[in-house]
């Protein structure tokens, strides 16, 4: 399809590259357009009219003009911001995250109205949530996200054979594409993943389950690992790789984690 030589889309910037001595690569999410990449000339100079529009999670409307090469941003206006992101280290390596999520999910001039939606309500919902929320906001999103694009995990019958699961603690099989009963257990060589009742209920609920009622919800950490290793699991044999900013959001929760223990050891 070939597009105009100028036009305007609103968009979130879900990835950046400096360039050069001042210009930015940028990769942007569209609701119509989905992938785009462009370039922002000078976006990296003192003063820069388009430069503070279009940082890492910034929701706005660019106008693009194209060229030969890479389209090239010639005006950009901020609708949010998230500043609320910015501030604070934990929120924003969970913020890069859904950004990279769905990043891995778009491609270029397919549509992708629902997962844009989906991701500036999950980084408004962040923005405002406490550190002990934040995890089941992003399971909540990765389920949902996967559910648009028809790769969402099977979690009421054995992914194997079909026959729904009894209420026990059974296994999580990424490359069968969910849950596994005791007798398909043994079939295959695929790794396992422990998912224990209060795990498969919260891998359920999360599903089905609109943000608003997922936040009410009460997690203990066991559960909680397990829903997070299954999830990670599952989006690596769908996405044939890691989500690389995994790897610093969790050094990010474990600097926090050892700052928090400090702070409680220096209070007592």
């Amino acid at each position: 399809m070939t597009r105009p030589r100028f036009f305007s889309v609103e968009a979130v910037v879900v990835r950046q590259t400096d360039i050069g001595e001042a210009d930015r690569l940028l990769v942007l999410l569209t609701p119509d357009r989905g992938l785009l990449r462009v370039t922002a000339r000078g976006a990296r100079k003192p003063g820069s009219k388009i430069g503070g529009h279009v940082d890492l999670l910034c929701h706005v409307n660019v106008a693009i003009s194209g060229g030969r090469g890479l389209e090239t941003i010639s005006q950009a206006e901020t609708i949010e911001s998230f500043p609320g992101l910015r501030g604070d280290l934990g929120r924003l390596s969970r913020g890069l995250y859904l950004a990279e999520l769905s990043e891995r999910f778009a491609v270029e001039e397919a549509p992708t109205h629902a997962s844009f939606r989906l991701l500036i309500d999950s980084l408004r919902q962040l923005e405002k949530l406490p550190a002990d929320a934040a995890d089941l906001l992003l399971r909540w999103h990765e389920l949902r996200l996967l559910s648009q694009q028809g790769f969402a995990p099977e979690t009421q019958r054995c992914a194997d054979c079909g026959a729904e699961l009894e209420q026990a603690d059974h296994v999580f099989s990424a490359a069968r594409g969910g849950l596994v009963c005791p007798k398909c257990r043994s079939r295959g060589e695929d790794p396992l993943l422990p998912a224990s009742v209060g795990a498969i209920k919260v891998l359920r609920f999360l599903k089905r389950a609109a943000w608003a009622d997922a936040a009410l919800l009460r997690v203990g950490d066991d559960d909680r690992r397990q829903v997070e290793r299954v999830m990670r699991a599952h989006l690596h044999y769908v996405l044939d790789r890691d989500v690389k900013s995994s790897a610093f959001l969790d050094e990010v929760r474990k600097r926090l984690g050892v700052a928090e223990q400090r702070a409680e050891l220096g209070g007592r």
